[in-house]
């Protein structure tokens, strides 16, 4: 099969390394334009740019993805397949008609469910136990387009996203190889999407990391994992805003205290009252400064039992 492949993120690395290890062959990488990231906003290349350079992939970073001369540049490499992988544009009807079969998506979610910028986090946030990964045809409307293949797996009680999204990465990967030898062979199958059954998981902004400390201890567990690395679960000590990257519910008797109330600390963890228990934090993180252990926190910040996280 002739592939045109169209990612940017880290998450469609795997996709497009197999891709290039495999019997077909790879015309041309499409990502997004270089842009600053980081604290010094230097100009960077996404993570699929360096994979296609390191493979002397011809590569295409189209400002507009509608331009005449890229569309036509594209036309001219007549794709059986066009593989979108996290690429973070919709495309335009002129390149989903293009391919000869398929405008294919890698979606880290069981679909119906999920659909949108941000299944992973969603789904570790709702709760979920079993989550997977699903091949399916890119339409006009998002997430939407009949399954050409699925695979599931169980979420790690303590996996946060990006673990999880590793995890899928690499499993939608070995699922878009099969799916493409079935394209090959006729043999694939739609299945269509039953829409009545279909979430939509909205992407985070930064207000929506703070830690509301009334809930049970396993909800605030799963927000802390599933808000991993952005835009990071939150709380207030002093008025200073301070990440958690790590924790564990203890759930037990409901405590007498206020929610947010330090209950203990020792050089493990320091135990913070909720809904229905305790929450122990593990790894924090004060503006602007570095990631720490709780023993480090308790040392430098004053942390202290019966003390208050807002």
């Amino acid at each position: 099969m002739n592939i045109v492949f169209m990612g940017t993120s880290q998450f469609a690395v795997p996709a497009l390394q197999k891709l290039v290890a495999s019997e077909h062959k790879v015309l041309a990488v499409i990502t997004k334009p270089d842009k600053p990231k980081g604290r010094g906003l230097q100009i960077q290349p996404s993570a699929i740019k360096e994979v296609a350079l390191e493979h002397k992939l011809f590569l295409y970073q189209p400002e507009d993805m509608k331009d005449y001369e890229f569309i036509r540049a594209l036309r001219a490499l007549s794709p059986d397949i066009i593989v979108v992988v996290a690429y973070g544009n919709k495309l335009p009807s002129t390149i989903l008609q293009m391919p000869r079969y398929y405008c294919l998506n890698i979606h880290p979610s069981l679909l119906p469910k999920y659909r949108g910028p941000a299944p992973v986090a969603r789904t570790i946030m709702k709760g979920d136990s079993v989550t997977g990964v699903c091949i399916l045809k890119v339409t006009e409307k998002m997430d939407a387009g009949p399954i050409l293949g699925v695979t599931r797996c169980e979420i790690p009680a303590e996996a946060n996203t990006p673990e999880m999204e590793e995890i899928l990465s690499d499993m939608g990967s070995d699922l878009l190889l099969e799916v493409i030898d079935q394209v090959g062979k006729r043999t694939a199958i739609e299945i269509p999407q039953v829409e009545r059954e279909a979430t939509y998981a909205k992407k985070f902004d930064k207000k929506d990391g703070r830690i509301d400390w009334r809930r049970p201890s396993k909800k605030i567990h799963d927000f802390i994992r599933a808000l991993q690395p952005f835009p990071s679960a939150f709380t207030l000590w002093n008025k200073t805003r301070v990440q958690i990257h790590k924790a564990v519910p203890l759930p037990s008797k409901r405590p007498d205290r206020r929610p947010g109330t330090i209950l203990s600390v020792d050089k493990e963890m320091i135990r913070v009252a909720c809904n229905d228990g305790e929450v122990g934090l593990l790894e924090l993180q004060p503006q602007n400064k570095r990631r720490m252990s709780a023993e480090e926190f308790i040392n430098g910040y004053g942390a202290k039992k019966d003390a208050f996280f807002a």
